[in-house]
């Protein structure tokens, strides 16, 4: 008959074998619905974060949206602004990470079983049967490491600044997308509209030639020039339908939706929500400055840099020793029957122990792995060095390329509108020469081509016009909000 001492003992292992099918069975139970244990164990702990622009991620089908409202849509829902931003939450994570060293370590570890074993003697085999129960506590806390975790943090904390910069730029970009796609499908809106008259027109000019063949004042060749002139304002009609649709979709996609989303956009005044060319500045040298002071992606290119220095400093850490303190607490409870034929005996008991250190640990040679490993940390420096040279040197010619982009546009606009203005009063007073008599079918069309072309190139410059300048603020990095929407880039 086993004593209470042996029964207490063998609950307390037959509780911890309990506990371990416990945590097998909540493994297996997570592995079927495809979750880890630990979202088990640790839910309700961890929210899931959120995304800063999400107020109005909502896509509304029956509403018509004007740009201010597209860029609020597009920053909610355009999924490389989100990443970006998850990124930069990846980033933070990780400075609270590199912090965590700085804090004792803690953990529990528990043994529990049973084992029968023997041993020869001179009067017999001597079986023994242990059972025991073994609780144990570890303290590990690092009390000196001459600037390891210091470099480590430093390091993680320009990393994110880093990420947050280019979050930044990303939003930037999300806006340029979405005003590019803006304008350029507001541009095809008006060409569809100038096909449009164009092919009434058309239309108009082939009844009068045929009223004035009818009435034997006209030729059949005119007749065949009218039909031919009517088959390519048709033809143009088709297409402009077409840039529409495609420049649609375009606009679907930067704005975050998917190509065939119902999105209805409102034209609206587009050349109101970008700045002009004279409030941007006068000088492109200036400008080119103002870039390199605010550029988000160049200001990340600096924090990698100071965050590659840091990992310098860290790998060179690595040559000095490690002070720590290390403690164990444990406690063993156990029952010991042996017996030696023809005689036995059971022991139970129950025992502390504990032990602390002072540990000093230090790596005296490791196959130079240490030596190698600052020569990587200085080059990856160095590669930050150059890429933060190659973006300042990129923006500069941004900065250019746009600024002298922007000067051609507006030159570009003045000349549509006159060339529009002069192809109307040329067609008038050709339509009334022709009405009159006093101007062939040839000439008519001629005049009508060129009024049609006018009105094409008149919204193309305009787009390109306002593109340009949306082109020139993302060169500088300095995207400000549109009128009308709660979204300010600068200030995430």
């Amino acid at each position: 008959m086993t004593s209470p001492h042996t029964r207490r003992a063998r609950r307390r292992a037959a509780t911890l074998i309990a506990a371990s099918a416990l945590l097998c069975s909540l493994a297996l139970h997570a592995k079927q619905k495809s979750d880890a244990l630990g979202s088990l164990v640790t839910k309700g702990f961890f929210p899931e974060s959120n995304y800063p622009l999400a107020a109005s991620s909502s896509f509304d089908p029956s509403r018509g949206y004007e740009l201010s409202s597209l860029i609020e849509l597009g920053l909610a829902n355009n999924p490389q602004t989100r990443s970006s931003w998850f990124n930069a939450l990846v980033s933070r994570a990780k400075i609270g990470e590199a912090k965590s060293l700085y804090y004792p370590k803690l953990s529990f570890t528990a043994q529990g079983g049973y084992i029968k074993t023997f041993y020869p003697t001179q009067s017999g085999n001597l079986s023994a049967v242990t059972t025991d129960v073994i609780p144990d506590l570890e303290l590990e806390y690092l009390l000196l490491d001459f600037g390891r975790r210091d470099a480590d943090v430093r390091r993680t904390m320009f990393l994110l600044e880093a990420a947050n910069l280019s979050f930044s730029r990303n939003v930037q970009k999300t806006v340029f997308a979405i005003q590019q796609s803006y304008f350029a499908h507001t541009a095809s809106l008006s060409q569809r509209d100038a096909a449009k008259a164009n092919l009434e027109l058309s239309r108009t000019i082939l009844g009068m030639v045929e009223s004035q063949v009818a009435a034997g004042l006209g030729t059949k060749p005119e007749l065949d020039t009218a039909r031919k002139m009517l088959a390519q304002a048709e033809f143009d009609m088709a297409a402009a339908e077409r840039n529409v649709e495609v420049t649609l979709g375009n606009l679907r996609v930067a704005a975050g939706l998917p190509a065939n989303a119902p999105l209805k956009v409102l034209p609206g005044h587009a050349g109101s929500q970008s700045p002009s060319l004279d409030a941007l500045g006068s000088g492109v040298d200036l400008l080119i400055d103002q870039a390199v002071k605010k550029r988000p992606d160049l200001a990340a290119r600096e924090s990698e840099i100071k965050a590659s220095r840091a990992a310098v400093q860290r790998a060179k850490a690595d040559f000095l020793p490690k002070l720590s303190l290390q403690g164990d607490v444990s406690n063993d409870t156990y029952v010991y029957t042996a017996a030696v034929p023809p005689q036995s005996g059971t022991y139970y008991g129950n025992r502390v122990g504990y032990s602390g250190f002072a540990v000093l640990s230090w790596d005296l040679f490791d196959g130079f792995q240490r030596v190698e490993k600052v020569k990587e940390r200085q080059a990856e420096e160095s590669q930050a060095r150059a890429d933060a040279e190659s973006t300042r040197l990129q923006t500069t010619q941004d900065v250019w390329t746009a600024y002298n982009d922007s000067l051609k546009a507006r030159k570009r606009v003045a000349y549509a509108d006159s060339l529009v203005a002069s192809a109307e009063e040329n067609f008038k007073s050709a339509q009334a020469a022709f009405t009159n008599q006093l101007l062939n079918i040839t000439d008519l069309v001629s005049n009508q081509s060129a009024l049609a072309a006018a009105r094409f190139e008149q919204s193309g410059a305009k787009a390109d016009y306002l593109t340009s300048l949306a082109a020139l603020s993302l060169a500088m990095g300095n995207v400000p909000p549109p009128r009308g929407t709660g979204v300010k880039p600068a200030s995430l």
